[in-house]
């Protein structure tokens, strides 16, 4: 198979030629290897390759699989492959070799996905870029000058590449939306707990955060949504189609400024919804976010303690400061003085705090925001040396939008509506606990009438 073909695959058709004999699922891994070696030098997007384990998966399935032998990129926070390295882009954790496959990953593998190799993340997913100390800045394939994002920043990026048409990510605070937002990909993060955490938790970060995938089509991800998800908390698509009441919030995002050309993507959204038929309100309601910052500080130094103490333990020693960045060790020291009280109030005040947002989602059936409130950023424009409580402001005026679907518990997605500068800007929709097929249906009649997104490195 040519790389040129290779190239303009997606899952789908990739599965699709394995199937029939077109080509052969070595041929289509060896094109995912080349890929890497022709373009990670730039992105930075693959830090460990597992090309022996990939020959093993395969000898090991069985063919009759649905997706037979396509190649699979595994993000390196949180999804593990027995035997294999698995940094969490710490140097505390960079000698850890996995000790078992996370069912997420299991739950791909029997899907007939094969593992090439692992992708870049920021040390433990607590940025909104992928520049960790230990692996480096990922490039994003648009402008090798600015980010991927995060965390799943080394997944978007190798897919916007054309290293693989898939890569599996997860979304703790926007952690999928945001990458796929920088690398103009299609981004969705499902409801909360319908993907595979296990075997360790049946939760991640405490409920904020879920397991999914990067895909370069919309159709692959829907598929893989049906294929990976709890359907039995999925609520079904009406049989009978209306007019969708779509809000523009105010009062639930903090208030940061939003370049120019993030508020014109959500125009032309409200244009194109308006034309297929859609109703677009505005509404104001009032959440109470520093309440709600709180409970999630308190949440993931509560989880950022827990895994560095587990490490600990592995290693036979503390910590020490060189280790780790120094935004993780101050979450880590703060997770150390936090009570089991303080954190299940944390819990229980998060799900309070976010109660007007669901009532206000089982009225009206879709939220509309920019994705992102600036462009990608420059590389080295985020640092976790910075200040903590500046580093935490940064972020926030990175990415106001992501978050609180996550702390509500609600799918969302990002979908890429219009370039600037040769940039991908993106829009986010979110809808009620449940509702992940509402959206992928209106991502589907938003993109019939989008141009499609590549970066330049493909052309």
């Amino acid at each position: 198979m040519l790389l040129k073909e290779y190239l303009q695959c997606d899952v789908t058709e990739l599965a699709k030629r394995i199937k029939t004999g077109v080509i052969s699922p070595d041929e289509a891994i060896n094109c995912a290897l080349s890929r890497i070696h022709e373009v990670n030098p730039k992105l930075n997007a693959i830090v460990t390759e597992c090309s022996d384990f990939a020959k093993k998966c395969l000898a090991k399935l069985t063919g009759n699989e649905p997706y037979y032998g396509v190649p699979l990129l595994i993000k390196d926070l949180g999804h593990s492959i027995t035997g294999i390295r698995s940094t969490e882009g710490s140097r505390l954790f960079s000698t850890n070799v996995a000790p078992f496959t996370s069912d997420f990953v299991s739950k791909m593998i029997s899907l007939g996905f094969v593992p090439i190799a692992k992708t870049n993340t920021p040390e433990l997913g607590l940025s909104y870029v992928t520049e960790s100390v230990l692996l480096g800045p990922c490039r994003n394939p648009y402008d090798s000058n600015r980010t991927s994002g995060g965390s799943s920043g080394g997944s978007a990026a190798a897919v916007a590449a054309g290293i693989t048409p898939i890569a599996t990510a997860s979304d703790g605070g926007g952690s999928i939306r945001i990458p796929a937002a920088c690398c103009g990909l299609f981004g969705f993060k499902p409801t909360s707990g319908l993907t595979p955490t296990g075997p360790l938790t049946n939760e991640l970060w405490s409920g904020l955060a879920v397991n999914f995938v990067l895909t370069r089509s919309l159709r692959d991800s829907e598929a893989l949504f049906n294929q990976i998800a709890d359907q039995f908390r999925v609520r079904p698509l009406p049989t009978d189609k209306k007019p969708l009441n779509i809000l523009c919030l105010e009062g639930v995002f903090a208030s940061v400024p939003v370049a120019t050309p993030c508020l014109e993507a959500v125009s032309k959204a409200e244009r194109l919804l308006k034309t297929i038929g859609h109703r677009i309100q505005k509404k104001y309601l009032v959440l109470d976010l520093n309440a709600i910052g709180d409970c999630v500080i308190t949440l993931i130094a509560a989880n950022t303690y827990t895994a560095i103490k587990l490490q600990e333990t592995q290693l036979g020693r503390k910590a020490t400061h060189d280790e780790l960045e120094p935004v993780t060790w101050e979450f880590y020291e703060r997770g150390q003085t936090i009570s089991s009280y303080e954190y299940l109030i944390a819990k229980n005040n998060l799900y309070q705090l976010t109660q007007p947002l669901h009532h206000l989602l089982n009225q009206n059936d879709v939220i509309l925001s920019p994705a992102l409130a600036q462009l990608p950023l420059f590389i080295n424009e985020l640092r976790t040396d910075d200040e903590f409580e500046s580093y935490l402001h940064k972020n926030v005026e990175f990415s106001p939008f992501t978050s609180i679907f996550n702390q509500a518990g609600l799918p969302a997605m990002t979908l890429p509506v219009l370039m600037y500068n040769q940039l991908p800007v993106s829009i986010q929709l979110g809808a009620a606990q449940g509702n992940d097929l509402l959206l992928y249906s209106l991502a589907k009649e938003l993109h019939s009438m989008l141009p499609n997104f590549n970066p330049n490195t493909l052309s």
